[in-house]
């Protein structure tokens, strides 16, 4: 939790909601939390109809962009989660904590293609039973 405590939440559904309200440009409109058979739900919409983007159907130089896109969105989700100032402060001001990033995703991207190599494997060799070309 990063030294944040979580708030007390009366209603499982209801502390979900709230959180992505928090974190969303634009949210579901049929979201919200109901209480069935004693048990909390979240409600929301199940599918919006709105499209997609298959990352494996983007040509080589649109990767770029809808990498930077989404890293914007979800940077801007996490900033809204907690008080910026925390956040700012965590930061810091010099390029430690970019660097540190940087080459966490790197290391992971190998991992995630030595990760794919391996399942990619595993299903032509008969291992792992899988639908290919979705």
């Amino acid at each position: 939790t990063a030294g944040f405590e979580a708030p007390e939440a009366d209603h499982e559904g209801r502390r979900v909601v709230l959180g992505q309200k928090r974190m969303q440009v634009v949210s579901d409109i049929l979201l919200g939390w109901t209480t069935v058979d004693g048990l909390p739900f979240q409600v929301r919409q199940f599918r919006n109809r709105k499209g997609s983007v298959d990352p494996a159907e983007l040509a080589t130089d649109q990767i770029d962009d809808y990498a930077r896109m989404t890293g914007a969105l979800l940077a801007r989700a996490h900033s809204h989660s907690a008080d910026p100032r925390l956040i700012s402060g965590y930061c810091g001001k010099n390029e430690e904590l970019d660097e540190a990033i940087a080459t966490f995703a790197v290391n992971y991207a190998d991992r995630t293609e030595a990760d794919h190599a391996a399942l990619v494997g595993a299903v032509k060799a008969g291992r792992i039973a899988a639908e290919t070309g979705v």
